[in-house]
């Protein structure tokens, strides 16, 4: 690809590239509890402010306390349906095996961060490669701002490329680039271009080193390197079906939330301050004023007799607190049920029944399962990426099956009660996954066959040693009878 047509791509997908970068680092900061109400502090929560307001000498507060909600919601909502990772099925138990090694232990953690990225950007990224060193395979998620996707134009939308940005400095002469690969099928070409410089000055970045096959001693740079996967190995996994972020269904919200709490410490603060008011003070200097109520506790005071104001009062503020109180439970409920989460604040400890804890994880379990069939098409090409590396012939058709699990609170109690009810006329691999105590099924199927097989075997065993001793018996009489004869 020339740098003339790179550069008019670039231009083409920058406006999807600010959106989703906006998107993605607002979502960001209130994620990380750094919410619009704490801009003026840099993003530092403070609740001790002091504002210089002389227009309005009762409001002198100004904290600045962020409410992280945010967190809250998307923690939940990842840890809900991905922190037991899917079990991936090929109908083949060496293959499956051989997935999981290939995926290994970083695979759950990193469904996780895909389910947060996804919830705070609308879409995540996986990128997919072969270690150079050692040929194994490896995954790592792209930061969202980082890439921008280009679809073909047809009803059933296909990856065509995939734009990756992002900034590096270079150690040779010290300067910071802005660095942009396009990604095909078959190639990635790389481009590089000076920071906050246009496209015009953009040039060809020779940062890939290729061997030479015929001479493996020589290597040479260049700006395009081959896609050994014959696919494009950036994985999207979409937060929904219009790939929107989870924080516009509610961060109006949570802004008021912000106001009105953070508006009932500044009155506390405020009510704090005794403001005196003084009627005909005999003194000009309020300096003097401080000085005599400090040291004589009393003050000089002007009066003409009967009838004249002369004198000191004070002004208080104050506080609705039943009012705020109630608002504030309101905005609570409301944060939660736009963002279809589980209050805490709401579960009972004398109401833990499956259907009230059903009934509470409710908005949490549409929200979830949304997520999961969005997910779901990306673990499966995950899952034929690996298929690729380990050379199965049926990587590109071969049925995947994958069974998700929640990760919710529940009443062990009544699913062990029902699974003995149902025990009699259940299969033990229904019972096995029915099972509270049990983590692994199949694996709890092993154990009870080779209890099975232990129990059968002893009970042989008894039964052979008790025939035995009834022989041995019978020989010992017919001994005794022959000798009485």
């Amino acid at each position: 690809m020339s740098v003339a047509v790179a550069g008019a791509i670039f231009k083409q997908t920058d406006r999807l590239r600010f959106e989703v970068r906006s998107a993605y680092r607002k979502s960001l900061r209130y994620y990380k509890n750094q919410n619009d109400i704490t801009l003026k502090n840099q993003g530092k929560s403070q609740a001790n402010g002091e504002k210089k307001d002389e227009s309005n000498p009762l409001r002198q507060h100004d904290s600045r306390v962020s409410s992280n909600f945010h967190q809250l919601l998307v923690d939940q909502k990842a840890s809900y349906t991905g922190s037991i990772p899917p079990e991936i099925d090929t109908d083949d138990d060496k293959l499956n095996r051989s997935i999981m090694n290939e995926l290994g232990a970083e695979y759950p953690r990193t469904l996780q961060r895909l389910m947060v990225n996804a919830s705070l950007a609308g879409i995540a990224w996986l990128h997919i490669w072969n270690d150079a060193a050692d040929g194994s395979f490896k995954f790592a998620i792209v930061p969202p701002d980082e890439v921008t996707p280009i679809y073909n134009n047809a009803l059933e939308r296909k990856l065509q490329a995939v734009r990756r940005t992002y900034t590096k400095l270079d150690p040779q002469d010290g300067e910071v680039y802005i660095i942009d690969e396009y990604w095909t099928a078959s190639e990635v070409s790389r481009f590089k271009r000076h920071k906050n410089a246009g496209y015009e000055s953009m040039i060809i970045d020779d940062a890939y080193q290729v061997y030479d096959d015929n001479l493996p001693e020589q290597s040479f740079n260049t700006n395009v390197m081959k896609n050994e996967f014959g696919a494009i190995p950036f994985i999207p996994f979409p937060n929904d079906a219009e790939e929107t972020p989870d924080l516009d269904k509610y961060k109006g919200l949570i802004d008021g939330y912000d106001l009105v709490f953070n508006g009932f410490i500044n009155d506390v603060e405020d009510v704090q301050q005794i403001i005196f008011v003084l009627t005909n003070y005999g003194s000009a200097d309020l300096g003097q004023f401080r000085s005599d109520l400090k040291k004589y506790k009393a003050i000089n005071m002007e009066n003409d007799g009967d009838g004249d104001p002369s004198g000191v009062s004070t002004l208080k503020v104050d506080i609705p607190v039943e009012a705020r109180n109630s608002l504030l439970t309101q905005l609570t409920d409301n944060i939660f049920l736009q963002g279809q989460g589980v209050n805490p604040t709401k579960l009972e400890l004398g109401n833990n029944s499956g259907v009230a804890l059903k009934y509470l994880y409710s908005l949490l379990e549409l929200k979830a399962s949304k997520l999961e069939s969005e997910f779901r098409p990306g673990i499966e090409e995950l899952v034929r990426f690996v298929l690729r590396h380990l050379s199965a012939k049926d990587a590109d058709t071969r049925t995947i099956k994958q069974t998700w699990k929640r990760a919710a609170i529940q009443n062990d109690v009544e699913r062990a009660d029902v699974a003995a009810k149902v025990a009699t006329f259940t299969s033990d691999e229904a019972l096995a996954k029915a099972n509270p105590i049990v983590d692994d099924w199949s694996e709890e199927l092993k154990l009870r066959q080779a209890q099975q097989d232990g129990t059968d075997d002893y009970a042989n065993e008894a039964a052979r040693q008790n025939l035995g001793d009834h022989d041995d018996n019978d020989d010992i009489e017919d001994d005794d009878g022959e000798n009485n004869k």
